[in-house]
C-alpha cells in the first residue's frame, strides 16, 4: 500500500510530513530534496521510537505526495501554516495514549539537549541565529500555547511564565491535561486566515519540538 507525504514551505525551507507517523518529517531548503529524504526519515523515526520504547512498524510501499503547499503571508506579517487534508480527520480516543507517549519522547530529547547548559550558554547570542538557546525554549513553549489557543484550549497569555523552563513545563502540562478533550474536537477552526484542527495541533507540536531539538544540538557545537 502507498503511504502519503504532505509537503509545506516553512520560513524558506520545505518540510515533508508523513501523516501516518506523527512527528516524522524530512526538511531541506529544496522541496524535492525534502521529499526525497522521507524514506531515510522514516527509518530514523522507527529507530527513534524504538529507542524510547515505542513500537512502530514503519511504512512500506510507494510514496505518494498528496499535497504541496507554499507558504503565504496573512496581512503581510504572519506566515500561515499549511492545513492538509490529512489534518482534517478527528483524533480518535484510542490515539490519545500514543500521542502522550510521543510527546513524552520529544520532551525527553529536548531536556537531554539542554540539561548540562549553564546560564551563560543558554543566553549566548550566536551570529546568524534569531534567538539564544533560552529564546528557542521560550519560542517552543509560546508556539505550543498558540496552537492550543487556536482550539480555544489555552489558558490566559498573561499566565505564561517568563522563565523558559517553567514556561515549557506549564504549557506542556496544560496540553497533556487537554488531550482527553481532543477527540471531541471534530471540526476545524479558521482564525486569522489559518485553518486548524486537533490533528494539526498535534502534528505541529511534535514536528516543532523535534525540529528545534535538532537545532539546539547543532548549536551546541558553537557553544563549546
Amino acid at each position: 500500500m502507498p503511504y502519503v507525504v504532505c509537503a509545506e514551505e516553512v520560513e524558506d525551507r520545505w518540510v515533508a510530513h508523513v501523516p501516518d507517523l506523527p512527528g516524522c518529517f524530512a526538511s531541506d531548503k529544496e522541496r524535492d530534496e525534502a521529499i526525497n529524504a522521507v524514506p531515510a526519515a522514516i527509518q530514523e523515526y522507527v529507530a527513534w521510537c524504538s529507542g524510547h520504547g515505542l513500537h512502530v512498524s514503519g511504512i512500506s510501499g510507494p510514496m505518494v505526495v498528496d499535497e504541496v503547499i507554499r507558504s503565504w503571508m496573512y496581512e503581510d506579517d504572519y506566515e500561515v501554516n499549511a492545513f492538509f487534508a490529512a489534518d482534517r480527520p478527528p483524533i480518535l480516543p484510542d490515539e490519545v495514549a500514543e500521542i502522550q507517549l510521543l510527546l513524552s519522547a520529544t520532551r525527553s530529547d529536548l531536556s537531554s539537549a539542554v540539561a548540562d547548559l549553564d546560564e551563560e550558554a543558554l543566553l549566548k547570542e550566536l551570529a546568524g541565529e534569531r534567538w539564544p538557546v533560552a529564546g528557542i525554549l521560550g519560542h517552543l513553549a509560546g508556539s505550543e500555547w498558540w496552537y492550543l489557543d487556536r482550539l480555544g484550549l489555552a489558558f490566559s497569555r498573561a499566565d505564561l511564565p517568563e522563565d523558559p523552563f517553567e514556561r515549557l513545563r506549564t504549557v506542556r502540562d496544560h496540553l497533556l491535561a487537554s488531550l482527553p478533550v481532543l477527540p471531541r474536537r471534530l471540526g476545524v477552526v479558521t482564525l486569522g486566515g489559518e485553518t486548524w484542527s486537533a490533528r494539526k495541533v498535534i502534528r505541529r507540536t511534535l514536528w516543532h519540538e523535534r525540529n528545534h531539538t535538532h537545532h539546539i544540538l547543532r548549536l551546541r557545537t558553537r557553544l563549546a
